[in-house]
């Protein structure tokens, strides 16, 4: 066995090839890249701003660049920040329509992909911009009052202005602001209860003074119009920070009696009634970070220590959002709410996180980080399987089958390396760097690049050291280049990794900060960026004149003679076929051997069958926890077994489990841990499963009634015989139908009524009951900014909320920790 894998290792050894079809095209640099954006329908219009504010465009997917800042009016850039443009902004709408935020008061307007620039009339500086995601000229801008850059402030704010006519003119609609946005999805699609006149917002409850900046507090209330502010009311009373998320609207709101603290609300239809999540413990809350919303429940990391804590828990809810389960112990996170947590992009229930082992220890003790990866959605997490040797077939340090403590860890998007990666465009596949041993490792000599094509279930090493990578074609090219030092050369991939081509990119050594792809990541064009000294430069790596044949058989994937297979992801169980989530699909993918390009969009898949239910399956019911990494649901709090003080016919208690919300497995051909039903105490008692005992006393009764009602009627002269009676009995018991459990939403059994408030982190009474709109009063609202976007990294959807201050995360925003700059030089 050991001889096949080195086999199969040495030939991933660099192979010669011909890269002469490989086009490479330089283009130098002010300064190096700080954001990137595709414009237009074709995503061949392609923007780059710099560290000096200068604007870079090419209309050919980054053959040729063109310096704009001379065709802007006033935009020429300089090196004090305090002209030039700060952020590039492409309409949803219609993404022929960009905006540029000037450093000052200017800005500019570009409706054809850049071709010409319309400079708008000066207005007011602007901090933050949020375009519509169906109204091309509809924005919202936030601007810092002037006396926010005085030495001593005097009535500083943050105030909100809206256009709808792409900035040529504005209307403030609000001041003292803490966050805003619209309500309407990204997507273009309008969330539930939204449409497309919605704004939120956070405000403080003043009219002068300076505004507080970077505190949670109690004078902040989050806000809502649907008709561009015409009018508003208070959604929430002490709302500091909001997300909005797929289906669900979260909501921060500081703790009426320690306003250091803060309580998650939740809504799943649209702010119409908000309830406030349970979390199992009674810990303080200080900053959630929402990790994923994608698959109809809710991946929160929740920081219950101070600002510097590097970890926190992550729970995991049910359909609804509301009740949590711990998932994983001591997530990794930094000072920011980022979290080394990753899903792994179009692929159902599969997440990656990095845990600290000591997370008691001291702050001079270095942390001891692991990685975890979980099949069933956070129901499980286990360790990576290690791969058995290096590329070059070396034996690594220590095996899985000799020590159990040893495994593959990766790292994640708190550090400075290579983070997992994935792409909804390149089914399955996982790049990523780490080292295999018993905890991850920062020393550059022990950490190498690693790849599954089997969404995360094992591994191999595939280059040595550290390296930036990204997919193009669907994952039928695979380019990375050397992170650590400058380099001249990057290298390619058409086999997924188990053959490399070196490519010559310059005769001058850079240094390679990224490599990206337009956003479908379909394209055989790549964009890599760098710097030498303080320059930035640019390359586009051109992969379309290569002449590899097309692929071919997509329709008869699986067939010898196909360039297609058919593969089906899985959790790797033993038993019950390759299942997910309670059911087996199949997707079309290009083979690995199969050396062509695809040219189209091709993935396609489909459902096969549900699957018997298994333990991977089930996670565990609000109020339990795994007593091991792979043991049984067990309770950690009291747990009533008393019926609820109102009962209809029946109530179900839990048996510690409930099924992953979206698995569709069968309990009744599996295993069960389904709630167990039972009859409501009165004229009848006992389970569903031990229930005749109510019908005999029932038949008893029916049938002394019946003779009694017989003799009665005998002795007054009616024409009725015993028999006809006795016709009236049932003459079988009436079945109790088992509950129709169908597709899981993440079913709870009913928690005990008696279950002590304190243990389950409740609160009282008033925090925890529901919050409907027509509780809500009219109010006037502010808001305040999440921060620009920086260029892009391996796509991660993880939505991080920012605290107080509107100092967001890359990408997202984090529900929490503090910052005190409300104002920055050039902003």
């Amino acid at each position: 066995m050991g001889a096949m894998w080195r086999a199969l290792l040495l030939a991933a050894l660099l192979r010669p090839a011909a890269t002469s079809n490989v086009t490479v095209h330089e283009y130098p640099l002010d300064s190096p890249v700080a954001d990137i954006q595709w414009s237009g329908k074709e995503k061949t219009t392609v923007f780059v701003r710099t560290n000096k504010n200068s604007i870079y465009r090419s209309a050919d997917e980054g053959r040729t660049w063109d310096k704009q800042n001379w065709k802007m009016e006033g935009s020429q850039s300089e090196e004090d920040g305090k002209s030039g443009v700060l952020s590039m902004h492409v309409s949803a709408g219609d993404t022929n329509k960009v905006f540029f935020r000037g450093a000052s008061k200017q800005h500019w307007i570009s409706t054809d992909e850049g071709a010409k620039y319309q400079p708008l009339p000066e207005a007011f500086s602007i901090k933050e911009v949020k375009m519509h995601p169906t109204e091309p000229g509809w924005m919202l801008a936030s601007h810092l009052s002037d006396g926010c850059k005085k030495a001593e402030r005097s009535d500083c704010q943050m105030e909100v202005h809206l256009t709808t006519d792409m900035g040529k003119s504005w209307k403030r609609i609000s001041s003292y602001v803490a966050q805003f946005e619209w309500g309407a999805s990204v997507e273009g699609v309008f969330k539930p209860g939204m449409h497309r006149e919605t704004i939120f917002t956070v405000a403080y409850a003043q009219t002068s003074g300076n505004q507080p900046f970077g505190v949670w507090s109690a004078k902040a209330n989050f806000m809502r119009s649907d008709d561009l502010w015409k009018t508003s009311y208070t959604l929430l009373p002490r709302g500091n920070r909001f997300l909005f998320l797929d289906k669900f609207l979260f909501v921060a709101v500081v703790n009426k009696m320690h306003e250091n603290q803060v309580n998650l609300y939740v809504s799943s239809d649209g702010g119409k009634v908000f309830k406030r999540a349970r979390l199992p413990f009674q810990l303080t809350e200080h900053s959630y970070t929402i990790l994923d919303t994608s698959e109809g429940s809710v991946f929160l990391h929740v920081n219950h220590g101070d600002y510097n804590t590097g970890y926190g828990n992550i729970y995991l809810s049910d359909a609804e959002g509301l009740r949590f389960s711990l998932s994983l112990r001591n997530n990794k996170r930094d000072a920011q709410g980022r979290c080394d947590f990753e899903k792994l992009q179009g692929i159902e229930g599969i997440y990656i996180a990095n845990e600290q082992k000591n997370a008691d220890a001291d702050s001079k003790t270095k942390p001891q980080l692991r990685t975890r990866i979980t099949f069933d959605k956070g129901g499980k997490w286990q360790f990576l399987k290690p791969p058995i040797a290096t590329n070059t077939g070396k034996d690594f340090s220590c095996r899985a089958d000799e020590d159990p403590g040893c495994s593959l860890h990766l790292h994640g998007v708190t550090d400075n390396w290579g983070p997992f990666y994935s792409s909804k465009n390149a089914i399955g596949l996982v790049m990523a760097t780490g080292n295999v041993g018993h905890y991850l490792s920062e020393k550059e000599d022990e950490v190498h690049t690693f790849f599954s094509r089997d969404a995360g279930l094992s591994w191999q090493m595939v280059r040595e050291g550290s390296h930036i990578y990204e997919y193009g074609d669907h994952g039928a090219i695979i380019v990375i280049a050397d992170d650590r030092k400058a380099s001249k050369s990057v290298f390619y991939s058409w086999d997924e990794a188990m053959t490399w081509n070196e490519l010559h990119f310059s005769n001058e050594a850079a240094e390679i900060e990224n490599i990206v792809i337009e956003p479908q990541a379909t394209s055989q064009v790549f964009l890599m960026y760098g710097s030498r000294g303080d320059a930035g430069v640019l390359f586009q790596i051109d992969f379309s004149q290569l002449h590899e044949p097309q692929c071919k058989g997509v329709e008869n994937a699986g067939d010898p003679g196909s360039d297609y297979e058919l593969w089906s992801p899985y959790d790797g169980r033993q038993t019950g076929g390759k299942c997910l989530l309670g059911h087996q699909v199949r997707y079309t993918r290009r083979r690995r051997a199969s050396q062509c390009y695809n040219g189209e969009v091709y993935e396609r898949v489909e459902f096969r069958k549900n699957c018997p239910c298994a333990e991977e399956d089930y996670e565990c019911d609000f109020g339990y926890e795994r007593s091991s990494d792979a043991g049984s649901c067990v309770a950690i709090m009291s747990m009533s077994r008393s019926p609820p003080k109102e009962c209809h016919g029946s109530y179900t208690l839990s048996n510690g489990y409930r099924l992953v919300a979206g698995d569709t497995c069968d309990p009744k051909s599996g295993v069960d841990h389904m709630p167990t039903v039972f009859r409501c105490p009165g004229f009848f008692s006992g389970s569903a499963e031990v229930s005749t005992s109510g019908w005999t006393i029932l038949l008893v009764l029916l049938a002394l009634l019946s003779v009694l009602g017989y003799v009665t009627l005998k002795n007054r002269g009616a024409n009725l015989t015993l028999h006809d009676v006795l016709e009236l009995i049932p003459r079988e018991m009436p079945s109790f139908t088992w509950p129709p459990w169908g597709s899981s939403k993440g079913r709870y059994g009913r928690l005990p009524d008696t279950a002590l408030d304190d243990e389950m982190d409740l609160g009282d009474e008033e925090e925890a009951e529901e919050l409907h709109d027509g509780d809500m009063y009219a109010y006037e609202n502010p808001n305040r900014p999440l921060g620009t976007l920086p260029v892009r990294t391996p796509e991660s959807s993880a939505p991080k909320l920012p605290g107080p201050d509107s100092h967001a995360a890359k990408e997202g925003n984090l529900l929490g920790d503090l910052d005190d700059t409300p104002y920055k030089k050039g902003s």
